[in-house]
C-alpha cells in the first residue's frame, strides 16, 4: 500500500445522529467518493477545539482519513491509502 498527504479542503455529507457523527460521501475536485465503511473514528483536541477523525473506505477501496474542525465545522482530507 502507499499512502499519499493530502491535506486539502472538502465537502461532505454526512449523519449527525445521536451524538455520532459517519460521513456517507465526500467531494474532491469534481469527484464524489461514496464512503462504504468507517473503519475507525477518534477524537483529539488542539488548544480547546475539539477535532474529530475518520478513517473511511471508498468504492474503490482506498482508505482516507478525514477530518472535522469541531469549531468551524471545516473537513479536510487529510491521506490516502492506494493499493499499487
Amino acid at each position: 500500500m502507499r499512502m499519499e498527504r493530502i491535506d486539502e479542503a472538502i465537502k461532505v455529507r454526512a449523519d449527525f445522529q445521536a451524538g455520532t457523527i459517519t460521513p456517507l460521501l465526500f467531494k474532491r475536485g469534481p469527484r464524489d467518493y461514496r464512503v462504504v465503511t468507517v473503519n475507525a473514528r477518534w477524537e483529539d483536541r488542539e488548544g480547546t477545539q475539539k477535532i474529530h477523525f475518520f478513517s473511511v473506505t471508498d468504492t474503490s477501496g482506498d482508505v482516507y482519513q478525514l477530518r472535522l474542525d469541531g469549531t468551524d465545522m471545516l473537513w479536510t482530507l487529510e491521506s490516502v491509502m492506494m493499493d499499487g
